[in-house]
């Protein structure tokens, strides 16, 4: 198998990744692989696809004609039962402290040597260990079902706008009777440093990545609330034309998730490999859940939480005290939106920035009950002295009535 390393891509403008390189590989063995079944369009609203390892799927799935709508995912067979040593050949290097991305993608040469020809973006990503609702990442059903973060384009009504998708989330493909704490508190020391030892993932469809090595890595990772530092292969997900004429148009564009780069003399087009005349039928597979005590979620936002944030164009390094204000003074509903979709997004990912803004909408006489309740559960997650002083003086100068839902919960912040 041949590895090209064509050129890095700049990433300063997404919030996913830190460094990217552009790869081309050339003789791959195509066992790790996408499938899709040849249904016809017009007669089925989803299309059914299995992403592969060595003939056995790691994830089924049913998908949507529409960006808007959720696929349908369901595990496959556990990959520590694929017979894959090229996992085995990497793991003392990808064990070992990152250094460059070009480094990277050699010390992870075998497993793209399992890929099919083509183009494939891979990225330093910093990952969400939770199914994007809130759930460790590992227990999800094992029977085919929606999920949230299974879009490629997360609409928010509020704002009539959205979020495209990108590498967020992450989907189990091994099974949970693997999982040793034990063997992910080898990694809680270093999981949280720039240099961490990285995981390694494929971008399979909307916000989720299909994990491949690291499943302890994030276990790790989702004890001390920090994000998962990933290696994310990304395939070519589209190609974008432009126009050329009345009646004609050229395809001068390649997507990977949202990273789009024109096509050159370096990357060319590559036509999709065919449609498969019917997938096997989905297998069920049973997996008893992981205990999500000791495990720090509250620190990951929720695939809602984060495309709201997002869709709403906020900037957290501009959201100030006197933006606060002028937020809570507005009788704008738009203005109402911005804090609602700012406090969501920011108590999971940025609590000081989060306790300012639930300072000034305690304090505030214009707040609505609705932004206070969200201010006080806020307060109850996050503990801390400033949020109990804030408690205390809401419980003085309000009256006490069990059926105010924020009295309530600020009354019950001792339990």
């Amino acid at each position: 198998m041949k590895l090209e390393i064509i050129k890095e891509i700049d990433t300063n403008e997404y919030r996913w990744c830190t460094s990217a390189v552009l790869t081309k590989v050339s003789g791959g063995k195509g066992t790790l692989t996408k499938v899709w079944e040849d249904n016809d369009i017009y007669n089925t609203f989803y299309n059914k696809s299995m992403l592969m390892l060595n003939g056995k799927p790691l994830i089924q799935g049913e998908y949507p004609m529409c960006g808007t709508c959720e696929a349908i995912l369901a595990r496959g067979y556990g990959i520590e039962k694929t017979n894959t040593p090229e996992l085995t050949e990497i793991r003392d290097k990808i064990n070992a402290p990152f250094t460059t991305m070009n480094s990277a993608a050699e010390n992870i040469k075998p497993i793209l040597g399992l890929l099919d020809d083509g183009y494939y973006l891979i990225a330093d990503a910093v990952l969400y260990p939770t199914d994007g609702e809130d759930h460790f990442f590992t227990n999800i059903s094992d029977k085919l079902h929606s999920m949230d973060a299974a879009t490629n384009y997360y609409f928010s009504r509020d704002f009539c706008s959205g979020t495209d998708a990108y590498p967020a989330y992450i989907y189990p493909t091994q099974s949970n009777e693997c999982l040793n704490i034990d063997r992910a508190n080898q990694y809680l020391d270093v999981v949280d440093r720039e240099d961490a030892p990285r995981a390694i993932a494929y971008y399979h469809y909307g916000f989720l990545c299909a994990l491949l090595d690291g499943h302890h890595k994030a276990y790790a990772a989702a004890m001390k609330g920090v994000r998962l530092r990933t290696l994310v292969i990304v395939p070519v997900t589209a190609y974008l034309s432009s126009k050329t004429g009345l009646h004609e148009s050229k395809i001068d564009r390649v997507c990977f998730a949202d990273i789009v780069i024109p096509l050159d003399k370096y990357v060319e087009y590559i036509p999709s490999k065919p449609l498969i005349k019917e997938i096997p039928s989905f297998e069920e597979y049973s997996n008893l859940p992981v205990s999500e005590n000791g495990l720090s979620l509250e620190f990951y936002p929720t695939v809602e939480e984060l495309s709201n944030f997002f869709a709403d164009e906020l900037d957290k390094t501009k959201i100030t005290e006197e933006l606060i204000n002028k937020w809570i003074e507005s009788f704008d509903l738009d203005d109402r939106y911005h804090i609602k979709y700012a406090l969501g997004y920011l108590s999971k990912t940025d609590t000081d920035k989060a306790m300012m803004i639930a300072r000034k909408i305690i304090g505030s006489k214009s707040a609505d009950c609705y932004l206070q309740e969200m201010a006080m559960r806020f307060l109850v997650r996050h503990k801390s002295d400033e949020a109990e002083k804030l408690v205390i003086d809401y419980l003085i100068e309000h009256e006490p009535d069990p059926k105010d839902p924020v009295y309530k919960l600020a009354d019950g912040y001792w339990n």
